[in-house]
């Protein structure tokens, strides 16, 4: 017994990890959204680049976006033209370059890169391998002037800071002025002056920072990009410092911070290093496009994960996938008909009965569902006890009622075609063999019980039918049994739990509340 027990136990935790496993894995690494409906964006993204030839051997260097597990790319294309065209990737910075060559170009020339992506957030975590690059600097070596005036500045941050991300607040604030940097103590203007050489340019901010932060060993680079908002032709370079401290990671951003992004280079230089051209126009443009967070998160993870393709219906033909947006909810009703029975004891008319009528009230809907059930299985009863006189075999007496249902359906549908009644056009789909069988079962258990009893047992199978239908046909609950089958194992888990259950029911607690109170 107790073997049985913990055998029951352990599979069902098995089960319930492995199903949220899977859960949680494509929610947070694959991007599922968990409710229906839901929608994300989607940006092209196009770097353009327009110049005349010189009739001399040209080579134009571009960076482009780093195709990133966190930060996926879709649909690059290049277009080159007559030009030849190497792609370089650098592990240590991360960066990744397009180069197009050719010898002696003349006239006008374009050169276009167009990718579609998701973008980055300030949730987007840093790579691996740049948190654990921190190595110490020692920042304008060089000239003695400026090491002087950094040893000052610094020094200053260090007795007021405790520890390295308030040094790095003390230092961005400073570096980047503002109200902030007075209020914590911060009146190094002529040190930064003379560090930065004249230069109050964004990205000579952003490198003093990057040095200042290094000579401490923390991990930081300069990141230059484009906020990803509203669709324009000539996206403006925007430039931030990542930072890495104490298993966290940080984004700054001089302005406002933008809610998406994309990063195209690290580091220093320009975004196109070209020779041999003139007159060189390069502009980026951006278009926001809006579509299912579903149907976005699914076509990404088909392409790069074998659980979103083997826990997904998405491969299956349309038809098939429709089937199973249907079946996939039957656990669903499986289930809370087992707790209904095991721990609040309703009575029903069979076994998975109530679940198979629920079903059929997709059809007829709720309420004219069960008026239809109703009377029918009235109908059917009267039948039933007519032909029990004749004292029929189990299997004909069985066929007549069957003939009989389905010559009360054809003439309710024929009477309500008239009418113009949504519930004659659905009704030839009510399961005609479940009236049947619930039929006898009710007329067996009103003779060999009682008529209260067999009318308790055909109540509790409505009750049951109706939360049933209402539980699978709920948006909510398709979209994650269609969208997540793993949520399949964690319903077999829970009824694997509830099967192990042999104290009193609800309703068991009723019928001897008596005995309980003496």
């Amino acid at each position: 017994m107790k073997n049985s027990l913990r055998h029951a136990v352990g599979l069902a935790l098995i089960l319930l990890v492995t199903g949220l496993g899977l859960l949680f894995y494509k929610v947070t690494r694959l991007d599922y959204p968990v409710v229906p409906d839901a929608r994300a964006s989607l940006w092209d993204i196009e770097i353009y680049l327009e110049f005349s030839g010189r009739d001399e051997p040209a080579r134009l260097n571009v960076f482009i976006p780093t195709n990133a597990p966190d930060r996926e790319l879709r649909g690059e294309q290049f277009y080159n033209g007559p030009f030849g065209l190497t792609l370089l990737s650098d592990p240590d910075t991360n960066n990744r370059r397009a180069v197009w060559t050719y010898r002696y170009p003349n006239n006008r020339k374009v050169l276009r890169y167009a990718a579609q992506t998701n973008g980055e957030s300030a949730a987007t975590p840093l790579p691996v391998e740049f948190r654990e690059s921190g190595e110490s600097e020692t920042p304008f070596e060089a000239d003695t002037v400026k090491r002087q005036a950094f040893i000052v500045w610094v020094g200053d941050i260090n007795r007021r800071s405790a520890d390295d991300l308030s040094f790095a607040e003390f230092a961005l604030a400073e570096i980047f002025g503002g109200p902030a940097a007075a209020q914590r103590g911060g009146s190094h203007t002529d040190e930064i002056n003379a560090l930065i050489g004249g230069g109050a340019g964004r990205r000579s901010l952003l490198e003093l920072a990057r040095q200042t932060l290094a000579s401490q060993s923390i991990p930081v680079r300069v990141a230059h990009g484009v906020y990803l908002g509203e669709g324009r032709r000539r996206a403006e370079i925007e430039h931030w410092l990542e930072y890495h401290i104490d298993g966290k990671d940080y984004r700054y951003f001089p302005g406002a911070d933008p809610q998406r992004f994309l990063t195209v280079w690290y580091g220093p230089g320009d975004l196109v290093q070209a020779s041999g051209v003139g007159e060189l126009d390069i502009q980026i443009s951006l278009q926001s496009q809006s579509g299912s967070a579903e149907a976005l998160a699914r076509t990404s993870a088909m392409e790069e994960s074998a659980i979103a393709r083997y826990f997904s219906f998405g491969t299956l033909p349309l038809t098939t996938q429709l089937v199973y947006k249907v079946l996939i909810t039957i656990p669903v009703g499986i289930t809370i008909l087992v707790f209904l029975r095991q721990f609040i004891g309703i009575k029903t008319l069979g076994t998975f009965m109530p679940v198979l009528i629920g079903i059929a009230f997709r059809e007829t809907a709720l309420v004219g569902g069960i008026i239809l059930f109703t009377f029918l299985i009235a109908l059917g009863l009267a039948a039933r006890f007519y032909l029990e006189r004749l004292q029929l075999l189990l299997v004909p007496r069985l066929a007549v009622v069957l003939i009989f249902i389905v010559i009360l359906m054809a003439g309710i549908t024929i009477v309500l075609a008239d009418r113009n009644q949504a519930i004659g056009l659905s009704i030839s789909l009510f399961p005609m063999v479940i009236i049947t069988m619930t039929i006898e079962r009710m007329s067996i258990i009103w003779e060999e019980s009682s008529p209260v009893e067999a009318i308790k047992h055909g109540l509790g199978s409505l009750f049951v039918a109706s939360v049933a239908f209402l539980a699978m046909s709920h948006p909510q609950v398709e979209y994650l049994m269609y969208n997540f089958p793993e949520l399949l194992l964690v319903l077999m888990a829970l009824c694997l739990l509830m099967g192990r259950y042999t104290g009193l029911r609800l309703s068991e607690l009723w019928r001897f509340r008596q005995i309980a109170r003496s």
